[in-house]
Protein backbone atom coordinates (compact mmCIF):
# COMPACT_ATOMS: atom_id res chain seq x y z
CA UNK A 1 0.00 0.00 0.00
CA UNK A 2 1.67 3.28 -1.13
CA UNK A 3 2.06 5.52 1.84
CA UNK A 4 0.86 9.33 1.72
CA UNK A 5 3.32 12.10 0.69
CA UNK A 6 2.71 15.42 2.04
CA UNK A 7 3.58 18.22 0.50
CA UNK A 8 2.36 21.64 1.83
CA UNK A 9 1.47 24.53 -0.76
CA UNK A 10 -0.61 27.59 -0.96
CA UNK A 11 -4.09 28.23 -2.49
CA UNK A 12 -4.04 30.76 -5.34
CA UNK A 13 -6.93 33.03 -5.31
CA UNK A 14 -8.88 34.78 -8.43
CA UNK A 15 -11.56 36.89 -9.48
CA UNK A 16 -12.89 36.47 -12.25
CA UNK A 17 -15.32 39.10 -13.71
CA UNK A 18 -16.07 37.90 -17.17
CA UNK A 19 -17.32 34.09 -18.75
CA UNK A 20 -13.93 33.69 -20.48
CA UNK A 21 -11.66 34.25 -17.05
CA UNK A 22 -13.80 31.04 -15.42
CA UNK A 23 -11.69 28.82 -17.50
CA UNK A 24 -8.34 29.45 -15.09
CA UNK A 25 -9.69 28.08 -12.10
CA UNK A 26 -11.27 24.85 -13.69
CA UNK A 27 -7.88 24.48 -15.55
CA UNK A 28 -6.11 24.47 -12.25
CA UNK A 29 -8.34 21.80 -10.75
CA UNK A 30 -7.59 19.70 -13.81
CA UNK A 31 -3.80 19.95 -13.00
CA UNK A 32 -4.48 18.90 -9.45
CA UNK A 33 -4.14 22.46 -7.97
CA UNK A 34 -7.27 23.83 -5.16
CA UNK A 35 -8.23 27.36 -6.25
CA UNK A 36 -10.27 29.72 -4.85
CA UNK A 37 -12.69 31.71 -6.75
CA UNK A 38 -13.77 35.19 -5.64
CA UNK A 39 -17.18 35.64 -7.86
CA UNK A 40 -18.06 39.16 -5.42
CA UNK A 41 -18.06 41.37 -8.38
CA UNK A 42 -18.88 38.75 -11.25
CA UNK A 43 -22.39 39.49 -10.63
CA UNK A 44 -25.48 36.73 -10.23
CA UNK A 45 -25.56 35.43 -13.69
CA UNK A 46 -21.27 34.78 -13.76
CA UNK A 47 -21.90 33.05 -10.84
CA UNK A 48 -24.27 30.81 -11.80
CA UNK A 49 -22.63 30.20 -14.63
CA UNK A 50 -19.43 29.33 -12.81
CA UNK A 51 -20.95 26.67 -10.27
CA UNK A 52 -22.66 25.09 -13.18
CA UNK A 53 -19.24 24.44 -14.97
CA UNK A 54 -17.41 23.99 -11.93
CA UNK A 55 -20.04 21.59 -10.27
CA UNK A 56 -19.34 19.42 -13.78
CA UNK A 57 -15.65 19.44 -13.58
CA UNK A 58 -15.22 18.60 -10.06
CA UNK A 59 -17.70 16.00 -10.48
CA UNK A 60 -16.17 14.56 -13.57
CA UNK A 61 -12.47 14.91 -11.51
CA UNK A 62 -13.92 13.29 -8.39
CA UNK A 63 -13.16 16.51 -6.59
CA UNK A 64 -15.04 18.55 -4.68
CA UNK A 65 -16.50 22.44 -4.06
CA UNK A 66 -16.92 24.01 -0.93
CA UNK A 67 -18.67 27.44 -0.52
CA UNK A 68 -16.59 29.44 2.34
CA UNK A 69 -18.29 32.59 2.03
CA UNK A 70 -21.25 34.43 -0.32
CA UNK A 71 -19.84 34.08 -3.08
CA UNK A 72 -16.32 32.79 -2.52
CA UNK A 73 -15.53 29.12 -3.47
CA UNK A 74 -13.03 26.45 -3.09
CA UNK A 75 -12.43 24.27 -5.47
CA UNK A 76 -10.72 21.18 -4.45
CA UNK A 77 -9.22 18.51 -6.87
CA UNK A 78 -8.81 14.73 -5.78
CA UNK A 79 -6.28 13.26 -4.00
CA UNK A 80 -5.84 16.99 -1.61
CA UNK A 81 -6.65 17.23 1.86
CA UNK A 82 -7.46 20.77 3.09
CA UNK A 83 -7.30 20.95 6.93
CA UNK A 84 -10.24 22.13 8.62
CA UNK A 85 -8.09 24.43 10.95
CA UNK A 86 -7.20 26.46 7.40
CA UNK A 87 -10.58 26.65 5.79
CA UNK A 88 -11.76 27.97 8.83
CA UNK A 89 -9.46 30.39 8.98
CA UNK A 90 -9.13 31.42 5.34
CA UNK A 91 -13.11 31.83 6.19
CA UNK A 92 -12.78 34.50 8.63
CA UNK A 93 -10.24 36.14 7.50
CA UNK A 94 -12.03 36.16 4.00
CA UNK A 95 -15.32 37.47 5.48
CA UNK A 96 -13.49 40.47 7.18
CA UNK A 97 -11.02 41.77 4.53
CA UNK A 98 -13.60 40.53 1.72
CA UNK A 99 -10.66 41.61 -0.76
CA UNK A 100 -8.02 39.83 -3.22
CA UNK A 101 -5.59 38.42 -2.71
CA UNK A 102 -7.68 36.49 -0.01
CA UNK A 103 -4.55 34.66 2.55
CA UNK A 104 -3.49 30.79 1.08
CA UNK A 105 -3.82 27.52 2.90
CA UNK A 106 -1.79 24.77 3.69
CA UNK A 107 -2.71 21.67 1.76
CA UNK A 108 -1.62 18.10 2.31
CA UNK A 109 -1.23 16.07 -1.10
CA UNK A 110 -2.41 12.99 -0.85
Amino acid sequence: MPRKARARATVPAVAPTTYDELRQPVDRLCDGIPMLVDLDHGGETLERRFLDFAAGAVYALSGHIERIAPHAYLLVPAGVELPAEDIHHLRERYLARRELPAPGISVRRS
